[in-house]
């Protein structure tokens, strides 16, 4: 049996990508929709204020009609990752946590799909939400060391989620062994994409 993941559509995904320079300024918006001057304002928050990613019914002056619906999914680990020119990790599919990514640094490419057949590309303060069951990688396009914000949701016991694809498993006994590998997945790492799937993915 296999694990069932789910591939969504460019047009899917174009309702989970913030891109930066398409932004509103949150309180730009109230403004106009409440007749308060921008001046009075910046008396009150800052200057420019995105609201980028916010459940849809989140209470809030600031909140309403974020360009993307999220952010619901339960607790948060927040991070960075920053790879250099050309790398990134491989496919792998978080089946249940809900997994967001914001540009920092640099122009990457974002691929889904068992084998990464979509894409698209994120620059600095770009969001993507991916959502649980996609399998999905990231790449850094650029001449340089790039870093990502990467956000994971989910609830407490959801975080030991990732299932990864078998290519990657066996680039890492090209490269370094079948040694490497053995001590890997003695440590735990698993490399098949039904590795740590919710029975009912499972068809």
């Amino acid at each position: 049996m296999a694990a069932k993941t789910w591939q969504p559509t460019q047009a899917e995904m174009r309702t989970r990508i913030a891109r930066f320079k398409d932004l509103v300024s949150t309180k730009a918006r109230h403004a106009e929709g409440k007749g308060i001057p921008a001046e009075v304002l910046e008396m009150i928050t800052a200057k420019s204020t995105f609201n980028v990613m916010s459940p849809a019914n989140l209470g809030g002056q600031l909140s309403p009609n974020p360009p993307v619906v999220g952010g619901d999914a339960g607790v948060f680990r927040l991070g960075f990752a920053t790879c250099p020119p050309g790398n990134g990790p491989g496919l792998h599919v978080h089946w249940r946590t809900h997994e967001t990514f914001i540009a920092l640094t640099g122009k990457w490419e974002i691929r889904w799909g068992d084998k990464g057949e979509e894409r698209t590309t994120i620059e600095p303060f770009d969001l993507i939400a991916v959502p649980p069951g996609v399998t999905r990688q990231f790449i850094n396009l650029s001449d340089k060391d790039a870093t990502l914000l990467v956000i994971i949701q989910g609830r407490p016991g959801e975080f030991d989620d990732v299932g990864r694809v078998p290519e990657t498993a066996q680039l890492i006994e090209q490269k370094f062994g079948r040694a490497m590998l053995a001590k890997l997945e003695d440590l735990g790492w698993q490399f098949t994409l039904e590795a740590n799937a919710p029975p009912e993915k499972i068809v």
